[in-house]
Order: structure tokens, then C-alpha cells, then sequence
């Protein structure tokens, strides 16, 4: 009996130390900025951690849909309001809970706004697991740095420099029409949204509760990912939930997308003349929400003029662009 205790207690000694030696290495493999060269997954989403602390008014988390449609210094530009675009490729609702809680470490948004597509993606709890996993041990996801790594990485403490100047918007120009055929036909029938995905818009929900933002959730348009069986489901979870819903495949009128020019894959996402015109619409709401205030006249955020003139001079547009609809 006496052995089996110091079997155990070896067995524990040594989980021990493992994870304070794991503890280790992960303070020096997990990233002393958020450029590209340090933080690899997904930087251009993380540039929000390097605008100044509290200055992003308007969050914005979701998938590809979302840094296709909504164009954060189009908003600057029109109303003063300040917003970033956390949105990755394929994003599952346990990565997009890590943005919300990376980003309120140093901002405060007053409105947090979640793009639904990601609502009927699947996960397993298994992935949530290794995702948490990830962020306790950085070492798990950052392993790969060792190649790179220099004695600053060791002694140096967390400074987070980048900021991306299209403030998460990913910008396109191409144009390859869809056909609509099927888009948003009529339907009663209602799409399935799994038990943790609903947990997480929950916790979400009552994560912004708690610190005083107003959660939204949109459909941004794509005539591939939408319909009218998760149109009726996310209506009725809103209503459920207690928030608002934007649906921007229904609003035909307010938002005028023509699938033959204002998408880049053929119905998959907007372009930037499609982006213009949910950007334009998603202004009218904020504006009416009377949560935000301009803040054009405040030299304090004069950077985002400047990542205004370096938008459109990358991207070699007029700042009449933001007048097209």
C-alpha cells in the first residue's frame, strides 16, 4: 500500500514540474507583440491590440463574411465612430469568445456586434478543450517560434505595436457574379443551432452584459451561406435571448446589393461595393442606437485620419467611394 502512495505521489511530482517547466517555456515562446512575424495566426484581427486602450467604440466579431462587409473606417469617416473588425477565416464561436476577452483587457466597447454565420458552424467540445489548452500553455500554439527566438524574447515584456490600417477589413475589388436564383426564398422551416454554439452566444451575451455593451447580432449578405431556414432560427433566438438582430439579406431595399457586381467569389462575400452599402446601412443603426459619439474633432484620434489617408491610398480609392450606394 505504502508503494502505491509514492507511485502516486511521483506520478503527481511529476505532472508538477512538467507543467511549471511547460509554464516556462511558454512565457517565452508566446508572442512579445501582435506584428506579423511574432503572432502568425490571424495578426490582422489582433491589430486591435494595439489601438490606445479604450478608444474602439464599436467591436466587431465573426468570420470571413464579416471583414468582407463592413468597412470600420467607412464608419470613421461618415460618423466619428470608432470600430475593429476581430473577424478570422472560419472562425468557431470558442475562438471568437477569446477576441472578446483579449479585447476588453483594454478596451471598452459599448456595442459588441456578432456576425451569425458562425452560429451554425459546427464544433466539438474537444476543440474548445485544446483551444483552452492553447491559451493557459502558449507553448502549444507558438512551438514553431523556438526557430526564431533571441534573448529579448526572454527578458522582454509584452508590447503590442501593430495596427492594421484597414481596422480588420480584408479589402477586395474583384468581381465575379452569383447567381441568386435561390437566395433567401421563402421557407417556415428552421435551421438547427447546436446546444454549445448557443451556449456560447449566452455566455457572449452575458459577458457584455456584465460590462456594459449592447450586443448585436447581424447576417451580413452572401447568397451562399444564407437562407431563410437560419434567418428564422436566429430570429427567434434573438428574441429569445433578448437582442437585436440585423438581417441584412432581408433588407432589400435599405441595402441594394446587385450580385452581379458587389461580390468578389460569385455570392460567397462582398466586395468593396458591396461592403460600402452594408457599411452605409450599419451606420444608420449605430447612429440610432444613440450609444456612440463622434469623435472626428478629438485630436486624441488623429491616428485614425492617418489610417484613413493610408487605406485609401493603398487601395488607390477617393474618398468619394464611401458616397456610393
Amino acid at each position: 500500500m505504502q508503494s502505491k502512495y509514492i507511485h502516486t505521489a511521483k506520478a503527481i511530482l511529476f505532472i508538477m514540474i512538467f507543467l511549471i517547466i511547460l509554464s516556462g517555456i511558454s512565457q517565452i515562446l508566446s508572442p512579445k507583440d501582435n506584428t506579423k512575424n511574432q503572432w502568425k495566426h490571424d495578426y490582422i484581427a489582433y491589430g486591435v491590440l494595439g489601438e490606445p486602450e479604450n478608444t474602439v467604440d464599436v467591436l466587431l466579431l465573426g468570420d470571413s463574411e464579416l471583414y468582407s462587409s463592413i468597412v470600420p473606417l467607412q464608419l470613421w469617416e461618415k460618423y466619428g465612430y470608432t470600430s475593429f473588425s476581430c473577424s478570422s477565416k472560419g472562425q468557431h464561436l470558442w475562438y471568437t469568445t477569446q477576441f472578446l476577452l483579449d479585447t476588453f483587457k483594454h478596451q471598452s466597447p459599448k456595442i459588441v456586434i456578432l456576425e451569425t454565420d458562425m452560429i451554425f458552424r459546427y464544433f466539438t467540445m474537444d476543440n474548445a478543450l485544446l483551444h483552452s489548452t492553447e491559451i493557459l500553455f502558449p507553448a502549444l500554439k507558438y512551438h514553431d517560434r523556438w526557430k526564431n527566438i533571441s534573448f529579448n524574447d526572454v527578458i522582454a515584456p509584452v508590447d503590442y505595436t501593430y495596427l492594421h490600417s484597414g481596422k480588420g477589413y480584408i479589402y477586395s475589388d474583384k468581381i465575379a457574379p452569383a447567381k441568386t436564383g435561390k437566395y433567401m426564398k421563402p421557407s417556415n422551416n428552421y435551421a438547427e443551432i447546436t446546444p454549445a454554439n448557443e451556449t456560447y452566444v449566452k455566455m457572449i451575451q452575458s459577458f457584455c452584459s456584465n460590462h456594459g455593451a449592447k450586443l448585436v447580432l447581424m447576417s451580413t449578405p452572401s447568397t451562399k451561406n444564407w437562407n431563410m431556414s437560419k434567418h428564422n432560427s436566429i430570429e427567434r433566438f434573438a428574441e429569445e435571448i433578448g437582442v437585436d438582430f440585423i438581417d441584412m439579406n432581408t433588407l432589400r431595399s435599405e441595402i441594394p446589393i446587385d450580385w452581379k457586381h458587389d461580390t468578389r467569389d460569385k455570392g460567397d462575400h462582398l466586395n468593396i461595393f458591396g461592403a460600402i452599402k452594408a457599411t452605409s446601412y450599419l451606420g444608420m443603426y449605430l447612429e440610432e442606437t444613440e450609444l456612440l459619439s463622434s469623435h472626428k474633432d478629438d485630436p486624441a484620434y488623429n491616428s485614425w485620419n492617418e489610417a484613413l489617408d493610408t487605406f485609401l491610398r493603398d487601395n488607390d480609392l477617393e474618398l468619394s467611394i464611401f458616397d456610393s450606394r
